[in-house]
Protein backbone atom coordinates (compact mmCIF):
# COMPACT_ATOMS: atom_id res chain seq x y z
CA UNK A 1 0.00 0.00 0.00
CA UNK A 2 2.54 2.75 0.65
CA UNK A 3 4.54 1.91 -2.22
CA UNK A 4 1.17 2.12 -4.32
CA UNK A 5 0.98 5.41 -2.40
CA UNK A 6 4.09 6.61 -2.87
CA UNK A 7 4.07 5.92 -7.00
CA UNK A 8 0.61 7.82 -6.71
CA UNK A 9 2.33 11.11 -5.53
CA UNK A 10 5.39 10.88 -7.85
CA UNK A 11 2.65 10.28 -10.77
CA UNK A 12 1.23 13.64 -9.45
CA UNK A 13 3.90 15.51 -9.09
CA UNK A 14 5.14 14.57 -12.53
CA UNK A 15 1.58 15.75 -13.85
CA UNK A 16 1.62 19.11 -11.71
CA UNK A 17 4.61 20.14 -12.93
CA UNK A 18 4.19 19.24 -16.85
CA UNK A 19 1.42 21.71 -16.64
CA UNK A 20 3.66 24.85 -15.01
CA UNK A 21 4.65 27.98 -17.16
CA UNK A 22 6.38 27.94 -19.39
CA UNK A 23 9.44 30.62 -20.88
CA UNK A 24 8.74 31.96 -24.07
CA UNK A 25 9.51 29.79 -26.98
CA UNK A 26 12.82 29.94 -28.41
CA UNK A 27 13.74 28.37 -31.79
CA UNK A 28 16.13 25.27 -31.11
CA UNK A 29 19.41 25.94 -31.38
CA UNK A 30 20.08 29.15 -30.96
CA UNK A 31 20.66 32.25 -28.46
CA UNK A 32 18.42 34.78 -28.55
CA UNK A 33 17.73 38.32 -26.48
CA UNK A 34 14.61 37.47 -23.98
CA UNK A 35 13.92 41.17 -22.95
CA UNK A 36 15.31 43.72 -24.96
CA UNK A 37 15.32 45.75 -21.56
CA UNK A 38 18.56 43.54 -20.03
CA UNK A 39 21.71 41.43 -21.22
CA UNK A 40 19.38 38.06 -20.37
CA UNK A 41 20.28 35.45 -23.10
CA UNK A 42 18.74 31.96 -23.41
CA UNK A 43 21.49 29.27 -25.01
CA UNK A 44 19.19 25.85 -26.39
CA UNK A 45 22.50 24.37 -27.74
CA UNK A 46 26.40 24.08 -27.44
CA UNK A 47 27.06 26.26 -30.41
CA UNK A 48 25.46 29.53 -28.95
CA UNK A 49 26.63 28.49 -25.42
CA UNK A 50 30.19 28.09 -26.33
CA UNK A 51 29.98 31.46 -28.42
CA UNK A 52 28.14 33.37 -25.87
CA UNK A 53 30.85 32.28 -23.01
CA UNK A 54 33.54 32.70 -24.63
CA UNK A 55 33.21 36.60 -24.48
CA UNK A 56 35.73 38.97 -22.96
CA UNK A 57 33.00 40.42 -20.93
CA UNK A 58 32.27 38.18 -17.72
CA UNK A 59 28.64 35.73 -18.32
CA UNK A 60 26.68 35.10 -15.63
CA UNK A 61 25.00 31.36 -16.36
CA UNK A 62 21.92 30.43 -14.70
CA UNK A 63 21.76 26.66 -15.02
CA UNK A 64 17.65 26.23 -14.42
CA UNK A 65 14.82 24.25 -15.02
CA UNK A 66 11.32 25.39 -15.83
CA UNK A 67 9.66 23.09 -12.95
CA UNK A 68 12.31 24.26 -10.58
CA UNK A 69 10.97 26.62 -7.72
CA UNK A 70 14.24 27.97 -6.59
CA UNK A 71 15.19 28.79 -10.35
CA UNK A 72 11.49 30.77 -10.62
CA UNK A 73 13.18 32.76 -7.58
CA UNK A 74 16.00 33.03 -8.97
CA UNK A 75 14.46 34.70 -12.28
CA UNK A 76 13.64 38.47 -10.71
CA UNK A 77 17.05 38.72 -9.21
CA UNK A 78 18.98 38.23 -12.35
CA UNK A 79 16.84 40.84 -14.07
CA UNK A 80 17.82 43.38 -11.01
CA UNK A 81 21.45 42.31 -11.68
CA UNK A 82 21.17 42.79 -15.26
CA UNK A 83 19.41 46.19 -14.86
CA UNK A 84 21.81 47.22 -12.75
CA UNK A 85 25.04 45.74 -14.27
CA UNK A 86 24.19 46.82 -17.62
CA UNK A 87 26.87 46.90 -20.18
CA UNK A 88 29.18 44.88 -18.02
CA UNK A 89 27.56 41.85 -17.41
CA UNK A 90 25.84 39.57 -20.06
CA UNK A 91 23.85 36.84 -18.43
CA UNK A 92 23.09 33.66 -20.02
CA UNK A 93 20.71 31.25 -19.07
CA UNK A 94 20.33 27.31 -19.84
CA UNK A 95 17.58 25.31 -19.45
CA UNK A 96 18.71 21.68 -18.05
CA UNK A 97 16.17 19.55 -20.07
CA UNK A 98 17.01 21.17 -23.28
CA UNK A 99 20.31 22.19 -23.36
CA UNK A 100 21.77 18.32 -21.85
CA UNK A 101 25.51 18.97 -22.73
CA UNK A 102 26.11 21.85 -21.52
CA UNK A 103 24.59 20.43 -18.14
CA UNK A 104 26.86 17.11 -18.65
CA UNK A 105 29.75 19.08 -19.59
CA UNK A 106 30.01 21.55 -16.55
CA UNK A 107 28.83 18.60 -13.90
CA UNK A 108 25.28 20.15 -13.15
CA UNK A 109 23.49 18.16 -10.49
CA UNK A 110 21.84 20.54 -8.62
CA UNK A 111 19.78 23.46 -9.72
CA UNK A 112 19.69 26.72 -9.61
CA UNK A 113 23.99 26.65 -10.76
CA UNK A 114 25.54 29.82 -11.05
CA UNK A 115 28.45 29.84 -12.77
CA UNK A 116 30.59 33.08 -13.77
CA UNK A 117 32.86 32.70 -17.22
CA UNK A 118 34.68 35.39 -18.64
CA UNK A 119 36.81 34.25 -22.06
CA UNK A 120 35.60 30.95 -21.81
CA UNK A 121 37.54 30.08 -18.44
CA UNK A 122 34.91 29.40 -14.87
CA UNK A 123 35.82 32.45 -12.84
CA UNK A 124 33.31 30.99 -9.93
CA UNK A 125 30.49 28.81 -9.57
CA UNK A 126 27.73 28.90 -6.71
CA UNK A 127 24.40 26.37 -6.21
CA UNK A 128 21.03 27.69 -4.75
CA UNK A 129 19.73 30.84 -4.68
CA UNK A 130 21.89 34.39 -3.55
CA UNK A 131 20.58 37.75 -3.15
CA UNK A 132 21.77 40.62 -6.06
CA UNK A 133 24.15 42.15 -3.86
CA UNK A 134 25.70 39.14 -3.34
CA UNK A 135 25.72 38.24 -6.83
CA UNK A 136 27.01 41.70 -8.49
CA UNK A 137 29.96 41.64 -5.66
CA UNK A 138 31.20 38.06 -6.84
CA UNK A 139 30.77 39.81 -10.35
CA UNK A 140 32.88 42.83 -9.83
CA UNK A 141 35.71 40.42 -7.54
CA UNK A 142 35.59 37.08 -9.67
CA UNK A 143 35.05 38.60 -13.02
Amino acid sequence: MKVFFGLMVIVLLFAGSAGCSRTPKQAEGSASLINNNSNILYANDMSSFNEIINSGQPVLVDFYADWCAPCKMVAPILEQVASDMKGEIKILKVNVDKNRDAATKYGIRSIPTLMLFKNGEIRWQGVGVMQADQIKQIVKTKG
